[in-house]
């Protein structure tokens, strides 16, 4: 008697565990990085500090192309970035001006944009 007792408390307390957790609904995280973000192609951003930009002379093959001279973009400017693991590291199109241009950062530097267009 006393083991049945205590099978069927243990039991009652296992179901109402299951369905407790069962009820509590879980929450979708669409969070991205900014790393993940700016690797799978252009995204629209938006400088934060103001960056050292020169325009890209694209030729072919692409390790023959040629920098322009050294022009600063302001902070809060929208733009399009995208990084790659060759030749520059950072590519960037600004809405208005034609070419590609790439930005004086390291590689592993994220701090001076943030993702989407902000004014």
């Amino acid at each position: 008697m006393k083991h049945r007792f205590l099978i069927t408390a243990l039991a009652s307390v296992m179901l109402a565990g299951t369905a407790s957790t069962a009820i509590v609904p879980t929450q979708n995280v669409q969070a991205i990085s900014k790393k993940v973000a700016v690797n799978r192609g252009y995204r629209k951003v938006t400088l934060t500090k103001t960056v050292k930009m020169r325009k890209i002379h694209m030729r072919i093959p692409t390790y023959k192309s040629t920098l322009g001279p050294v022009v600063y973009a302001d902070k809060t400017l929208p733009v399009k970035l995208m990084q790659v693991g060759t030749d520059y590291g950072w590519y960037m199109k600004i809405p208005g001006l034609k070419g590609t241009w790439t930005v004086v950062k390291r590689h592993n530097d994220y701090s001076w944009f943030k993702l989407g267009w902000r004014y």
